[in-house]
């Protein structure tokens, strides 16, 4: 069975017309054999069958092969476009309870017959979404970001600035009280915090940490122990979720040749892991 038939398998017969509101463009499509499957969600959509409005997240998704003859990816997607589009839905499956709601909102694209479209309702949102909307405290400057529902700045991490990613309390809401309150508490004791994440990541990648280095033949290469472990690491950025949790990216000097280090921390402070990522 082709990849086009088992796509077009999973969702329902009936072509129709809808409004959407775009969160982000196209930045990437996963790969299905000889085709590429691109995606973009949406923050809002307006069924034209019955003019009906719906304030949920969801997504648009199609098919292109690939190949040299390939052009970007089959269509463009302005942040925040309306677009009239002809789609099919999803058939609806029985989510597991890690999977978002917006699983069963998705549309495959059949076409764009209209850019720039215009509907009042969008308009609202496309407004109230485009207006910045920024967090001024003692800590520095955080702009929201809409396309991950976050609040992006630089804060001071024991001597060295970082960037600072604040999840927002709701999905694409418009505060992030939580993670800020964590990322306060944090860095109010910065030594203590930066002395444990550091510790427990040389406790857990130190041994792996020779052996990339033995794997290098680096001649005359120095034995790397915890202690020059943790002077190595380099904080770059951390991420801070509504519910407490961290995840914090340290940069690795080249020890695992250029890949951060990534500490993953639960909402009551305990350390759960550090593995090298990127």
């Amino acid at each position: 069975m082709s990849v086009q038939t088992d796509f077009e398998k999973e969702f329902e017969t009936e072509e129709y017309e809808m409004l959407i509101l775009v969160q982000s463009p196209c930045k990437g499509a996963a790969n299905i054999k000889d085709m590429l499957k691109p995606f973009v969600d949406f923050l809002a959509s307006i069924d034209l069958r019955t003019g009906q409005f719906f304030h949920e997240k969801g997504r648009v998704e199609w098919l292109i092969k690939n190949d040299n003859k390939r052009n970007g990816w089959g269509y463009k997607f302005e942040q925040f476009g309306i677009y009239r589009v002809t789609v099919r839905k999803c058939i609806p499956q029985k989510l597991l309870p890690y999977q978002s709601q917006y699983i069963n909102n998705r549309y495959m694209l059949i076409n764009v017959l209209e850019e720039n479209a215009s509907n009042e309702k969008l308009e609202a949102l496309k407004e109230y979404y485009s207006k910045p909307i920024s967090i001024e405290n003692e800590l520095g400057s955080f702009a929201i970001d809409r396309e991950f529902s976050w609040f992006e700045g630089i804060v001071n991490w024991n001597g060295v600035e970082v960037n600072a990613y604040l999840e927002t309390d709701e999905e694409d809401g418009d505060t992030a009280k939580q993670a800020m309150k964590v990322l306060k508490k944090v860095l109010d004791n910065i030594v203590e915090h930066d002395t444990k994440y550091r510790e427990f990541a040389a406790q857990e990648l130190t041994e792996l940490a020779n052996e990339w280095m033995d794997a290098s033949d680096e001649i005359d290469a120095e034995e790397i122990t915890k202690e020059i472990f943790m002077k190595r690491m380099e904080m770059s950025e951390i991420i801070v979720s509504s519910d407490g949790s961290l995840s914090l990216f340290y940069n690795d000097d080249d020890m695992f040749w250029g890949h951060a280090i990534e500490i993953e921390v639960k909402p009551n402070g305990e350390i759960i892991s550090a593995n090298i990522a990127g």
